[in-house]
């Protein structure tokens, strides 16, 4: 495997993690049954949720404010994943 190959093997695996991470925070979303909107009555602006929801640009501030909305801690958020 040269060099090239073994870069876009590393980025696929990065995205694919950024996704698990995306359809988490959205299921976290549903079964509270809240919209984007409402999260911001918890502390997280409409922005991070999209950007969260979409596994883009997503900052561990971002991140954690997030988990903080829902009431998760980083391990609880990341156990099982890998």
């Amino acid at each position: 495997m040269d060099a090239m190959e073994a870069n876009n093997e590393i980025i696929i695996s990065y995205s694919n993690r950024l996704r698990t991470i995306a359809n988490s925070l959205r299921e976290m979303r549903f079964s509270e049954g809240k919209n984007q909107d409402e999260l911001s009555e918890w502390g997280a602006t409409r922005r991070q949720v999209q950007r969260g929801e979409q596994g883009s640009n997503l900052t561990l501030t971002s991140l954690f404010n997030l988990l903080d909305c829902y009431g998760y801690r980083l391990d609880e958020f990341f156990e099982g994943m890998e």
